[in-house]
């Protein structure tokens, strides 16, 4: 079987796209009424420029009931008009093996996402349970893009190779299950220096790189979260794409502009063979 990550760098090879847009919708700022009709339009507008879309489980959950009825028809959208992107269930779900069992389920049998973000704050018992179901993936929470994120994870611990920060041990951590090619690393583009280093000592982890944008981030940084087939990550723009225009009557074609425009600083960074499907290897 293939594996979750082996599929993504498929999917990014296919459509010559390390873009993943997240599907965030805020009721205040989509320019139409109908927020169904709207994620659907941007993903119509998007599929053929970018390999994967990211649905953030906060904004459907602040509309109660109906969003997750959103959710759930915006899922099935993607099902039938992209049946070769990957879908990322943003929850960032963290708890005790049992709790942890049950959020594992809701992702990958009731919403049915491809992967779930999560945390290893809880330790191990709250990552293996993401790992029992064949076929899907999971990506750890591990340095955010955030201002406030040095609060935690730059605190310094006593690990089993001497003093390093929280987030270079929860890296480690990930290293234990990244060759079974269902764990990858949340890494975000605003600290790209850690992005770097992080991608040097841990080759193996599919990286998800958000921040690139509305949050700061520059494209061309995103690079660094390649691997050595100069494939092995993503790049997720919410607001940046789903918001390049206020206006009902070309918010999906703002978006896909703005879709292919970050396409292309990321393709653009990378060695020029990087896009060869011939050349491309597929772990």
């Amino acid at each position: 079987m293939q594996t979750m990550f082996e599929r993504l760098d498929a999917a990014a090879a296919k459509m010559k796209s390390f873009v993943c847009v997240g599907l965030d919708p805020t009721p205040a700022r989509v320019p139409i009424d109908d927020i169904l009709a709207f994620n659907c339009a941007i993903v119509d507008a998007t599929k053929d420029v970018v390999s994967a879309f990211k649905p953030q489980f906060a904004f459907y959950e602040a509309m109660g009931v109906d969003g997750f009825k959103i959710l759930e028809k915006t899922i099935q959208h993607i099902r039938k008009v992209a049946p070769d992107h990957v879908i990322i269930g943003d929850g960032k779900r963290g708890d005790i093996s049992t709790t942890a069992t049950a959020y594992a389920t809701a992702m990958f049998e009731i919403w049915d996402v491809d992967v779930a973000t999560i945390y290893a704050y809880q330790g191990s018992d709250s990552v293996e349970p993401f790992l029992q179901h064949p076929g899907k993936g999971v990506y750890i929470v591990c340095r955010t893009s955030n201002p406030s994120s040095r609060d935690i994870q730059d605190l310094v611990t006593e690990g089993p190779s001497g003093r390093e920060k929280v987030f270079n041990r929860v890296a480690a951590m990930a290293d234990r299950w990244a060759r079974t090619e269902n764990v990858g690393l949340v890494v975000g583009a605003t600290y790209p220096d850690d992005l770097a280093a992080l991608r040097a000592k841990h080759p193996e982890p599919h990286f998800l790189i958000p921040g690139v944008g509305a949050q700061g981030g520059v494209a061309e940084d995103a690079r660094a979260g390649a691997n050595e087939y100069g494939s092995g990550f993503l790049v997720s723009s919410s607001r940046g794409i789903i918001y390049a225009s206020d206006k009902p009557e070309d918010f999906e074609y703002k978006a896909r502009v703005a879709a292919t425009v970050l396409r292309d600083q990321i393709n653009d960074s990378l060695a020029p063979d990087v896009l060869d499907t011939q050349s491309v290897t597929i772990r």
